[in-house]
């Protein structure tokens, strides 16, 4: 009796108290605990330790400011029960607008309205695009997925076509001197920037009936029209609201290199649906996080910086991109199963 006593005693001992035990089941958690992992691998075999460098480091928050805003546009969708796998053309095409504009205006414009009229295009652009994307989901009633696979081989053409298929250059030296290269204390400005967009997405989410919506339209969009929720309206509002962040995303990378990036960012979105989906955002809609897409991001960010700098080939990246959308298709796949044999 005292033995069987002892026996059931030992489990309880070693049992760790509820509020960890809940702390560490957080999907944000434990991306944090692979995260840090990850990155003490990646510093070990970097060269001279280069990988937590001051500029390494600045360089990943520069491309997290571009991939952050990518992320919460994909899982804000994604709690819908939608999907964008156009926003890398969007970045692209809204770049592109931007540049051509700044380009045409900086000899006929006083600097800070280049600047300014250059954001205001390139969000704009986005916002188009966005628009197209909702309502041929919405009003044509395309699936998602395929209208914005049709858009991501038509934004793409676009910016080529506009372009030649040539990187534009001559962009004001001012936007990448008094932004893509400025730091508010230890964080780049394009950082800043995407953290205030990203709060306040977040704020108006969590604090207003947009985000329960939101939330109704991706568990139920059957019920949630019947009691009443615009769906139409919401469903273009969100299409809108994600390509209007890969515009903001398409301007930060202007600041950033003083020229398109043409061939590039086709793989942003499959980043940023891995990120959002490994955070924990539902794929099918009716669940979100916002933190697990933002470490989610930084997950993809440190493992694309961590293949360069110990010297494997870029192709990798996209093979360990894959793979973290394949791993967070699959956990995403095993909650619901989880929750329906616990119902």
């Amino acid at each position: 009796m005292s033995e069987t006593k002892a026996v059931a005693a030992g489990p309880r001992a070693l049992a760790l108290p509820r509020g960890l035990t809940s702390v560490l089941s957080h999907r944000a958690v434990q991306i944090i605990a692979v995260e840090i992992v990850v990155i003490a691998v990646f510093q070990a075999l970097s060269p001279g330790g280069v990988f937590l460098s001051e500029a390494n480091v600045r360089g990943m928050a520069l491309t997290a400011s571009q991939v952050l805003l990518l992320a919460v546009g994909q899982a804000v969708l994604m709690s819908a029960g939608h999907i964008d796998i156009s926003q890398g053309a969007a970045v692209i095409l809204t770049s592109v607008f931007a540049g051509n504009v700044m380009i045409s205006t900086g000899q006929g414009l006083p600097l800070p309205a280049v600047l300014l009229l250059g954001l205001l295009v390139s969000i704009g652009t986005g916002v188009v695009i966005g628009a197209i994307n909702g309502v041929l989901v919405g009003v044509v009633g395309i699936n998602a997925l395929v209208a914005t696979l049709g858009m991501l081989s038509v934004v793409t053409g676009a910016a080529q076509v506009i372009t030649g298929g040539v990187n534009l250059y001559g962009m004001p030296a001012e936007l990448q001197t008094s932004f893509g290269a400025v730091n508010l204390g230890p964080l780049p400005m394009p950082m800043i920037v995407s953290m205030i967009a990203i709060t306040v997405i977040w704020a108006f989410y969590r604090f207003s009936s947009w985000g329960t919506h939101t939330l109704a339209m991706g568990s139920n969009p059957l019920a949630a029209r019947r009691v009443g929720i615009k769906t139409l309206r919401n469903t273009i509002g969100i299409f809108v609201l994600s390509s209007a962040l890969a515009g903001l995303a398409g301007y930060i990378d202007l600041a950033r290199y003083s020229t398109t990036n043409i061939s590039g960012h086709l793989n942003d979105s499959m980043a940023a649906i891995a990120a959002a989906l490994i955070g924990g955002t539902a794929l099918t809609g009716g669940r979100i996080s916002f933190l697990g897409a933002i470490v989610g991001a930084f997950l993809a960010i440190i493992l694309q910086s961590g293949l360069v700098i110990v010297n494997l080939s870029p192709f990798y990246q996209t093979i360990a991109v894959g793979t973290m959308l394949l791993i967070a298709v699959s956990l995403d796949r095993g909650a619901r199963k989880g929750a329906r044999g616990g119902g």
